[in-house]
């Protein structure tokens, strides 16, 4: 099995690309599951969320009960927003705390 330090996730639609292939929050949480177990002590997931196409904000949602649920003596997860922006893309990193 391969153990990674990096897992980055781009959700929504590809720039420029065909905006009817988006991605889809049940897909998302068993990808988010399945980064967790291949990402290494002291290594990130980070999630790009857009929320502007249709079923954004669940899979925000989606993303967040995923993050938030972590068990915190390993993980520690936060969100990154624009305030003044309500469609803009939110970052959520979630962090795979080292060995102590």
């Amino acid at each position: 099995m391969f153990i990674f330090r990096l897992v980055a996730f781009n959700l929504g639609y590809l720039p420029r690309g065909d905006k009817a292939i988006i991605t889809k929050p049940q897909t998302t949480l068993l990808a988010l599951q399945a980064a967790s177990r291949i990402i290494e002590s002291g290594g990130l997931i980070s999630v790009m969320v857009y929320i502007g196409h249709p079923g954004g904000r669940e899979e925000l949602e989606t993303v967040q009960a995923f993050a938030s649920h972590l068990p915190t003596d390993t993980w520690t997860s936060c969100r990154l927003e624009t305030l003044n922006h309500p469609t803009a893309l939110l970052l959520i990193l979630i962090f795979k705390k080292g060995k102590q």
